[in-house]
């Protein structure tokens, strides 16, 4: 019928371990991608702008209930991450910390800049000097 993600059972493996033998088993619910897709778009703040991260966004929702996310993903053009927190003492405002990882610029050149409180946008130019796509690793003997 075309709609078996929907119909799919959400809980195809057991508490201990053995696979649910009713049908339509699946270990790749939507329910569960929407989470995930929430937590590192959202809560860390990876979003990815253009396709192959070509251009990228860092902007975590710091805040609620939330005092602590860190999150990483490799994309076609590197590494991109992003660790924040928050701390408050009684009494006082919450201080945030965040911690922002992006690819390099050109081979051996990073750049690293502290900001304040405000709203920034950067752009840079990537330059890749490794082939596409990557080869699979080799298993070690």
């Amino acid at each position: 019928m075309g709609a078996t993600t929907v119909w799919e059972r959400w809980d195809s493996m057991l508490p201990d371990g053995s696979i649910n033998p009713g049908e339509m088993t699946s270990f790749n619910h939507y329910a569960f991608g929407a989470v995930a897709k929430f937590l590192y778009e959202r809560v860390a703040g990876l979003q990815r702008l253009e396709p192959g991260w070509t251009r990228c966004r860092v902007a975590p929702a710091v805040g609620a209930e939330f005092t602590r996310a860190a999150a990483e993903h490799v994309t076609p053009q590197g590494t991109v991450s992003c660790v924040w927190n928050t701390t408050a003492a009684a009494g006082q405002d919450k201080t945030e910390a965040m911690h922002v990882a992006l690819p390099m610029l050109d081979a051996g050149e990073n750049r690293e800049t502290v900001v304040g409180p405000a709203t920034w946008s950067f752009e840079s130019t990537f330059r890749r000097d490794y082939e596409w796509p990557v080869q699979p690793l080799k298993p070690k003997s």
